[in-house]
Order: structure tokens, then C-alpha cells, then sequence
């Protein structure tokens, strides 16, 4: 049993090689099903959540790294579909969501501009020039985005195990390359590693969950959660006094622990919480 992540470029037949992939095995796919759990779960638009992931990063995102926000969200609702194995996602860069899990099959799709632009005009009445301009805008997107995000080139071929050239290959022969692969015992998934998805679901939950209200690390193990606060920056007055300093020092760390305990114990899976938050400090 395998985890499969599958990278390909807008009409390139992805989402056709997936289901085939997942139909072929008995896997689950998975796809915009993300989106609208993370939508779900986190109270966020799934429409705002689309257009963070098909939009190139603006400069006032650059300053507010708003789009690591809604990515955290995304990947918290992947790692929770996962952690069951036996799962085919394709779209939105997948494979860099989940670096953690070595063992995922990742896989990129290539297709040529010619077909990619039939494609789009067989689904949408266009002119060639104008479907062409929609695709290499859609790929300048993700090309960017990528960069920005991860700090990669999503056509690196480095980061997949294989690359697929739909030249005169049919999906059908791209879904058994695929299966295949899928079958080899790098790619298996041990009883060690559910553990592990486990674990990291949960982690990725509570820190998406915890985002808004401060930066925090978190670490899970079987449902036992840490949860580590860094000191905050806090602003001297003259009219405070050492004693009402180390008042306001106290409050804040009591406060944030309980705010937490109530974010945390209400995600699915948490048996137990510790809250670790180092005392503020005066600049």
C-alpha cells in the first residue's frame, strides 16, 4: 500500500491518470475534496483558499505571509486524508505539502503545448492563440508561487521519482507505469509509518488551528500533545512598575495557556495537552 502524489501542469490529463491510478489499485482520490475540508473545518472560504493556491504571491502577501496561512490549512486537511494510506492525490503540489513522508510516490505529468491547448478548447469554446495565453499564464502562477513558497522550481526533476511524457503514450500506459511503481517496496507503507502520518496530521492540525493566535511548535505522540510558545515581545512604559511587569508577564502566559487548551482539546484526537510558553520579555 502506497501514498501517490501527482504534479502535472492544467490539461494535461492529471486528473484523468489519477482516478485510473486509484481505480486500478483500490486507492482513494483526491483533489479539490482538500479544499473544501480545509474550508470546512478552519472556517475559511474555500473560494479564498482557491485563490491563494492559482494566484502569484503580491508583494503586500510577501510582507504578511498571508499565503503560508491558507497553505498551512490545506496541508492539515491533506495529512488528515493520508494518514490512512492507500491514497492518490493529484493537484496543487502535493508532494511539497507533505515533504515529511519520504516514502510517497510523487509523480509529474508532462504533456505538449499542442495537446494541452486542445484539451482546453475540446472543454471550452476559445480561439487556439487565446487558450494558449491561458495556459502559460495558469503555469507562470504556479511556477511563481512555487518558487516563492518553497524555494524550488516545480519542473526540477529532482524532486519526483518519476516524470511521465505524454507523447505517444496513452493514460492507460502512463496508469500502469504508475501502479507499477507503486508496487515497489520503496514505496510501501510500513506499520511505523501510519504512526507517523498519524502523528504528523495531528501536529499539522493543532498548528494550523493555533496560527492566529501565536507561533507555537508542536510535537504529538499517540494523541498526547506539546505545545511550545516562544517568548513575546512586549513594549516598556515608564508608568510600569516591576511588580505590575511581572503581573502582566503572568497574565499573558496564563492566558495563552488557557486560550490553547480550548483550541486544542476540541481537534479530534487529542488525549492530552502541555503547554509550554516561555515568559515575555520588555524591549
Amino acid at each position: 500500500m502506497a501514498i501517490i502524489t501527482i504534479s502535472r501542469g492544467s490539461f494535461s490529463n492529471g486528473k484523468e491518470i489519477a482516478e485510473k491510478v486509484a481505480e486500478t489499485l483500490g486507492y482513494q482520490c483526491v483533489s479539490r475534496e482538500v479544499l473544501l475540508e480545509a474550508s470546512q473545518f478552519f472556517q475559511v472560504s474555500e473560494k479564498k483558499l482557491l485563490k491563494t493556491l492559482h494566484d502569484a504571491p503580491g508583494f503586500l502577501e510577501r510582507l504578511t505571509r498571508g499565503r503560508e496561512k491558507y497553505i498551512a490549512y490545506i496541508r492539515a486537511a491533506l495529512l488528515e486524508h493520508i494518514k490512512g494510506d492507500n491514497y492518490v492525490y493529484h493537484g496543487h503540489a502535493g508532494h511539497l505539502l507533505i515533504p515529511e513522508i519520504t516514502n510517497a510516490l510523487k509523480v509529474r505529468i508532462i504533456a505538449d503545448m499542442d495537446e494541452r491547448v486542445a484539451l482546453l478548447r475540446q472543454r471550452q469554446k476559445m480561439s487556439k492563440n487565446h487558450a494558449l495565453a491561458v495556459i502559460r499564464e495558469e503555469d507562470r502562477h504556479r511556477t511563481e508561487w512555487t518558487r516563492y513558497l518553497y524555494r524550488v522550481d516545480i519542473e526540477d526533476p529532482r524532486l519526483y521519482d518519476i516524470i511521465v511524457y505524454l507523447g505517444t503514450m496513452t493514460i492507460e500506459d502512463a496508469s500502469k507505469i504508475i501502479c507499477n511503481a507503486a508496487r515497489c517496496k520503496s514505496f510501501k507503507t510500513t506499520l511505523e509509518d501510519k504512526k507517523k502520518f498519524i502523528n504528523l496530521a495531528l501536529q499539522s492540525h493543532i498548528r494550523a488551528s493555533l496560527q492566529n493566535l501565536c507561533e507555537a511548535s508542536v510535537t504529538s505522540l499517540d494523541g498526547f500533545v506539546h505545545v511550545k510558545v516562544p517568548a513575546q515581545k512586549l513594549t516598556r512604559t515608564g508608568y510600569a512598575t516591576p511588580q505590575m511587569g511581572k503581573q502582566l508577564k503572568e497574565t499573558i502566559q496564563s492566558d495563552l495557556t488557557r486560550e490553547i487548551n480550548e483550541i486544542v482539546r476540541k481537534i479530534p484526537g487529542v488525549k492530552g495537552v502541555v503547554c509550554d510558553i516561555e515568559p515575555p520579555f520588555f524591549v
